[in-house]
């Protein structure tokens, strides 16, 4: 395999030597097309905020679920009519006029990245003032202007913290409302057993004076039946008025023992490439573009130069004149004459 790849080099390099001009404008054309590629590639720059998630006493035994939390901030913090509203802040993705507003929401969803990991782990600090998380949230942004990368990213934690805390408000006012609506109901029950209970006492006393054992059945099981609600009714009212842990689950499931806070950014800088990058890659690519031209022109050269070429061709080989100093003496190139060449079609029909 040595031998024939060597073979086949110096085949190839025999005719370049023979040709070399069109080798040389072939790997030019290849070059000038990758670094035209290359260095009119778009930078992309890179920014990120982290927002640290500080649980509160409520949810130290049922803290919202790491799994979960990534879908939380992803879905619901950062909705679609706040992400179109920095769309049309910032005058982001033109063609959103053309396009519609939900082209321009899957291109600044996925310009952007959302990264959880757990505090145990990673920026853990006992000294910190935000040292309890349960986790930290991770915003990076890419684009190519890295001031406007920066930008995003502080407009992207801005929505999520400020998201927050607006549906911390809402569900609490309305979990406030259901409550004392609840209790209303339980106190408004319990007064009008209280004061329905003597009248069905007084009933029975009446009915067992007066032998009636009928009504008086009756009326018991009324009065068994009024002192069971009144006793549930002063549990459920004990339990809102006392018990923390119901209302400490439904603050859990809404997220609203949970604070978000901003507590590091990342701007980008604007990093100047050297030129020797460049030359570099010009180097490089120049170098493999010429060989891989040299190597494509030789494989279609039909002309035959040595002889393998007439080996390769199944004819015998009789003999053949090496070169020797001086054998150009006289020859048609050294007196000026033009070498009559054959056009490339008529050596194709012959060889057919």
């Amino acid at each position: 395999m040595r031998i024939g790849l060597t073979l086949e080099l110096r085949r190839i390099a025999l005719r370049f030597r023979v040709r070399p001009l069109p080798a040389l404008l072939l790997a030019a054309l290849i070059t000038t097309g990758i670094a035209f590629k290359f260095l009119r590639k778009p930078k992309v720059y890179e920014a990120s905020v982290v927002l640290a998630l500080t649980e509160g006493e409520l949810s130290k035994k049922n803290g919202i679920p790491f799994d979960q939390l990534r879908e939380y901030v992803y879905a619901i913090l950062l909705p679609d009519a706040k992400l179109l509203a920095l769309i049309e802040d910032r005058n982001l993705y033109r063609l959103r006029h053309k396009l519609g507003p939900q082209y321009a929401l899957e291109e600044l969803r996925g310009q952007f990245d959302l990264t959880i990991w757990k505090n145990s782990f990673v920026f853990y600090d006992e000294s910190e003032s935000h040292a309890r998380k349960s986790a930290r949230i991770g915003i990076s942004v890419f684009d190519g202007d890295p001031e406007l990368a920066y930008l995003l990213a502080r407009d992207l934690a801005s929505i999520v913290i400020n998201s927050h805390e607006e549906r911390r408000r809402l569900i609490t006012t309305t979990l406030a409302a259901e409550i004392n609506l609840a209790r209303t109901t339980l106190t408004r029950k319990l007064s009008s057993i209280s004061s329905e209970l003597p009248e069905k006492q007084a009933a029975l006393t009446a009915a067992t004076q007066q032998g009636d054992t009928a009504s008086a059945a009756g009326l018991m099981t009324d009065i068994a039946s009024l002192v069971e609600e009144e006793k549930t009714a002063e549990d459920r009212l004990s339990a809102i008025v006392r018990s923390p842990d119901t209302i400490a689950d439904q603050f859990t499931a809404a997220g609203l023992d949970l604070r978000i806070d901003l507590v590091e950014e990342r701007r980008p800088d604007r990093q100047e490439q050297s030129p020797m990058v460049p030359v570099m890659i010009l180097l490089v690519v120049g170098t493999g573009a010429l060989i891989g031209a040299a190597m494509c022109l030789g494989a279609f050269d039909s002309r035959v130069h040595d002889t393998d070429d007439v080996t390769r061709l199944g004819l015998p080989v009789l003999g053949y004149v090496p070169g020797f100093p001086g054998d150009d003496v006289g020859s048609l190139r050294t007196r000026g004459a033009r070498r009559g060449r054959v056009p490339w079609f008529l050596r194709w029909r012959s060889r057919r």
